[in-house]
């Protein structure tokens, strides 16, 4: 068995897998033979299937099954052994005929290599931004504290300071009522924060209800959005009208700055005065902020990357792969045209590979759990808990990780997570400080 590369350039290549008989020719004949003792055929004894029967009936898909797996092992073997970092699969030239009887035969492959090209982090530069919270984030932050464990108020009628749930239904047009339970009402809650949704009801009384034409959900984009829709949605509305209806409306009397709230939301004992909240919740804000702000400079990093550096992609060996790879492409025209939609997604990721592999970046289960783990937390904290045990943690996020899709998407973040962390070392840092509204509006550009 052999396997031979003929480079057709740089970025692409022929690789040639030989078979000689005497590789698979015992395999197959122990197999046959095999078949011969535990078959089962009409007018002879089991075990007594003369092995000329066997050959005749069997041998044919019992070779090609086994060069069809030797081929794979040489092939794949031959990729390891010489780090080939590939770009889409091999893709097998067609066959003719395979004569498993030949003393020798040959199936080839046309793949596509990654280029070979270094990527130097200490020539590029961007701003790192240090942005630390300011009096008023603290107590924006606070004041939310204060909302989630708040006394609900009634209100006789919907004030400016009034929290508001609504009902949001399609209307569903005479003689199609059978469909309504397709269409499930939406259930959200306004305050004077969504001033479209706002406005729209706040002179309804309760279970009073408004009318908004799909075409008005089109042309405001922020109701659309303040009553539950995303773009897409709205666009795929089965129905002309939805029908939003006032179920309850209340005011909220926050709850007090006491130990009771420090120890709700951070566990019995772990605050125990104001100044202490207002310091932790800065360490909190001030993190979240770095994390934000280490991002942004990645990003910014990797933009200038994928702008400068000269990466050539196999581009005659990739119109073969789509064409092979994906049946919902039925010409090379097609083939080249979703080529060219997706070369800055490719670049992309081949830079992101070659930082990884050049920064010798691993993945190990330890790794994926801890950022699970993170997750559970940070779920657990948009409600409030922010103390459960860590043994309780790991259980949920155990749970998590019996989800392969899970798995892959918390992979990716943990291999993300160690390229941003080997960019922030390597690549040039601008230091500058910045207030938080200053980088929230360097984000929009």
């Amino acid at each position: 068995m052999n396997v031979t590369a003929t480079n057709h350039d740089e970025v692409s290549a022929l690789l040639t897998v030989t078979l000689d008989k005497a590789d698979y020719k015992e395999k197959v004949e122990k197999q046959l033979i095999n078949y011969a003792k535990n078959a089962q055929v009409p007018g002879f004894r089991k075990g007594k299937v003369p092995l000329s029967l066997v050959r005749k009936q069997y041998e044919a898909g019992i070779a090609f099954e086994e060069i069809n797996k030797q081929v794979s092992d040489a092939l794949n073997n031959y990729i390891n052994e010489n780090n080939l970092r590939l770009v889409g699969q091999p893709v097998p030239n067609p066959v003719n005929e395979l004569d498993y009887n030949a003393e020798q035969l040959s199936v080839e492959f046309e793949v596509g290599y990654e280029p070979n090209f270094t990527i130097d982090l200490a020539k590029y530069e961007a701003p790192h931004y240090k942005v630390e919270a300011s009096d008023k984030e603290i107590g924006k932050s606070i004041e939310n504290m204060q909302k989630r464990f708040a006394e609900q108020v009634p209100h006789e009628k919907i004030g400016d300071d009034s929290y508001i749930n609504l009902e949001v239904k399609q209307v569903v047009e005479e003689g199609a009522e059978e469909h309504a339970h397709n269409h499930p009402p939406k259930n959200i809650m306004v305050n004077a924060e969504q001033k479209e949704a706002f406005k729209l009801v706040k002179d309804l009384a309760m279970d009073g209800s408004v009318k908004v034409s799909k075409e008005d959900l089109q042309n405001n984009e922020d109701l659309t959005k303040e009553l539950g829709f995303s773009k897409e949605e709205v666009e795929h509305l089965h129905h002309d009208q939805v029908e939003v209806t006032v179920k309850d409306f209340y005011g909220l009397n926050n709850a007090p700055l006491d130990q009771d709230l420090f120890d709700k939301i951070y566990g019995e004992g772990t605050i125990k005065s104001e100044d202490e909240l207002k310091a932790k919740v800065k360490t909190e804000l001030d993190e979240y902020f770095q994390q934000n702000a280490d991002v942004h400079f990645v990003n910014k990093i990797l933009e200038q990357i994928t702008e400068k550096e000269e990466v050539k992609l196999p581009e005659t060996f990739l119109i073969k792969w789509l064409m092979f790879s994906n049946q919902n492409i039925q010409s090379e025209e097609q083939a080249k045209q979703v080529l060219e939609n997706e070369k800055s997604q490719l670049k992309f990721q081949i830079i992101e590979g070659k930082l990884m592999n050049d920064n010798d970046v691993k993945i190990d289960y330890t790794d994926v759990l801890a950022q699970a783990e993170q997750l559970v937390k940070n779920q657990l904290a948009i409600y409030g808990i922010h103390n459960l045990g860590e043994e309780d943690v790991q259980k949920y996020a155990v749970e998590m990780l019996k989800d392969q899709q899970q798995v892959q998407q918390i992979s990716a973040e943990v291999a993300m997570a160690k390229l941003k962390d080997i960019i922030l070392e390597k690549a040039t840092k601008k230091e500058t400080a910045i207030s938080h509204d200053e980088f929230l509006e360097e984000l929009k550009k």
